[in-house]
């Protein structure tokens, strides 16, 4: 995080200096009781409610139940995908959009999610070393949702994932826009230069 951090380009620098919009997405590291350092994302999301937060996390608390009293627990997290009902909602279509922007943060396709979640899925219920299986055991039961992740440069962004959403969709906005704005200019430089050169022409005025 800190490293991405120092290396963004100057207009997201810029952004986060004058507006104070943009977070830094470093956290100080988390100590356990044994002295082991744990490091911390926030990914939340504001714009996708507390509803969702909430189920998320009865989910979260579910498995590490589950895990505790010895089931193998396949819980690994996916990244931001644009699948179809995410994508229908033009906000967060673009916002998704320009995410890339924001390195390394990619939103990936739904066909790359499922993939990779399946691959991971399938290693989790056979293999005797994932961390999915309760013999295996952890320093923290956050453990668990950390070992199989598959974030999408979340973690290492060099702001948090619920700062960038507005400058994501403007940067959006503007590399769609830019040629119809380059056209614009260049229409109006054009008839600008006419005039200077030949006048307006009459025929362009309203007659009694």
């Amino acid at each position: 995080m800190k490293k991405n951090l120092k290396s963004v380009p100057l207009w997201q620098s810029l952004i986060a200096s004058v507006t104070g919009m943009l977070k830094k997405n470093a956290i100080e590291k988390a100590k356990s009781e044994d002295g082991k350092e744990f490091s911390i994302c926030d990914g939340l999301v504001v714009a996708q409610g507390p509803n969702y937060a909430l189920a998320k996390r009865l989910q979260h608390w579910r498995c590490m139940l589950l895990r505790e009293s010895g089931h193998i627990v396949s819980t690994n997290i996916a990244p931001s995908t644009a699948t179809k009902s995410v994508v229908s909602n033009k906000s967060f279509a673009a916002a998704y959009g320009g995410m890339h922007h924001f390195k390394p943060m990619e939103v990936m396709y739904q066909e790359t999610s499922n993939a990779v979640m399946g691959a991971l899925l399938i290693n989790d219920i056979n293999n005797e070393e994932s961390i999915a299986n309760p013999k295996n055991k952890l320093s923290s039961p956050l453990e668990l949702f950390a070992k199989g992740s598959f974030h999408g440069g979340i973690w290492r962004m060099a702001y948090k994932m619920d700062s960038i959403g507005v400058f994501s969709a403007l940067a959006y906005y503007l590399s769609i826009y830019k040629v119809y704005l380059f056209l614009i200019a260049a229409v109006e430089v054009g008839f600008g230069a006419f005039i200077f050169q030949n006048g307006l022409p009459h025929t362009w005025f309203l007659k009694k």
